[in-house]
């Protein structure tokens, strides 16, 4: 597996199964699993912000992201699609 550190998203890369083991937002340590499909969706959702937005980590833990990270985020996301494909 390859690994990726970005800006907000850190984790791992299955190429095969086109999925990315996500292992930290932020500081935040996390384990979860994404698929192409969700990262998709995690993308067009943050193209449609124009400001700060709040994601959940863990399913209980609200991390409010500011605009800068918003589009650090989308960055990450961007690096992690290209290398799924």
């Amino acid at each position: 597996m390859n690994h990726f550190s970005g800006t907000v998203f850190s984790g791992e890369f299955d190429v095969p199964g086109e999925v990315f083991y996500l292992t930290q937002v932020k500081t935040l340590s996390t384990q979860s699993t994404l698929s192409g499909k969700q990262l998709l969706q995690l993308s067009s959702y943050l193209e449609k912000q124009s400001d700060s937005c709040t994601i959940t980590v863990n399913d209980q833990l609200p991390v409010l992201l500011k605009k800068e990270e918003v589009e650090q985020l989308q960055d990450d996301l961007d690096s992690i699609l290209k290398s799924l494909h």
